[in-house]
């Protein structure tokens, strides 16, 4: 299976915007095709760079890049369609990334997940991403379900199970 990148280039338009549709549903959220577009006008701006995935000639996701003050260096989202999920495609992705922001002068790769989503954190543990950088915090009025709770530096976190 032969894994390949292309930066997006206004292709297959139709097609992208049924998957950011996909993409947010497996976040929980139910976007219009308006919203879609809108998140497809925004990663294609200035600061954002749009990568089709490619597996043996056929459209099977993205990985949409992005900066946050110094350079593009974030993977700011990642989408593999469903019937192609577990075959390593995602992993070749990111890999293909990695050494794409290194070409670039960039010596990190920053990307952030949601705790509850443990096949997204061994994906990302297994592909060296083992360095805590920052930590994003909220505080919300919504009853959710407790996870866990994690300690760093003597302060105590919960991590909650996301809204179903």
């Amino acid at each position: 299976m032969e894994v390949n990148l292309k930066l997006y280039t206004n292709e297959y338009e139709k097609e992208l915007i049924a998957d950011i549709i996909a993409f947010w549903k497996t976040h929980n959220c139910e976007p219009t095709e308006g919203d879609a577009l809108e998140d497809l006008k925004h990663w294609t701006s200035v600061g954002h760079l749009l990568f089709l995935i490619y597996v043996d000639g056929l459209m099977c996701g993205f990985v949409h890049l992005g900066s946050r003050g110094s350079g593009i260096d974030w993977l700011e989202d990642i989408f593999i369609r469903e019937e192609y999920r577990g075959q390593g495609i995602g992993s070749q992705a990111i890999e293909w990334i990695w050494e794409y922001i290194r070409k670039q002068g960039f010596e990190t790769l920053y990307l952030e997940v949601v705790p509850a989503n443990i096949e997204a954190l061994r994906l990302y543990h297994k592909l060296g991403f083992t360095n805590l950088n920052t930590l994003t915090l909220n505080r919300s009025i919504k009853k959710k379900e407790v996870m866990g709770e994690e300690t760093i530096q003597g302060f105590t976190f919960k991590t909650y199970l996301p809204n179903k």
